[in-house]
């Protein structure tokens, strides 16, 4: 009679989907990261240059990553709907494209996590 062995590598398997959710959140991120920049309001453009992707953030395993800008006059720019843009972009120049895209950026993350769980 043969012997057989089964072996949980749960540790491993855990490992590779957080890896596929930390590829996907920093493909979305910069994704993000340009359509904000290409409607960002355009003066000598430090804006569009400013905008930055942070590193995964990991709290106890629920991970986000962070696009913005910190440039001291990127949230007044932001939020200022009265502002004229004759150089091109305008406001809500990241809460916009953020919006316009969140469900394709969970349809993304999910397809990404289900290519290495498998179906």
């Amino acid at each position: 009679m043969s012997d057989y062995k089964l072996e949980w590598k749960g540790n491993l398997a855990k490992e590779i989907v957080r890896e596929a959710a930390k590829k996907a959140l920093l493909t979305c991120g910069a994704d993000l990261q340009g359509k904000s920049a290409e409607q960002s309001p355009i003066d000598t453009g430090d804006l569009k240059r400013n905008c930055s992707v942070s590193p995964i953030q990991d709290n106890n395993g629920e991970m986000t990553v962070m696009v913005g800008y910190d440039l001291p006059y990127a949230r007044r720019q932001h939020e200022g709907l009265h502002f004229k843009h004759p150089k091109g972009g305008k406001a809500k120049f990241l809460e916009d494209p953020y919006k316009e895209n969140v469900k394709k950026y969970e349809k993304y993350i999910a397809k990404s996590l289900k290519e290495v769980i498998g179906d």
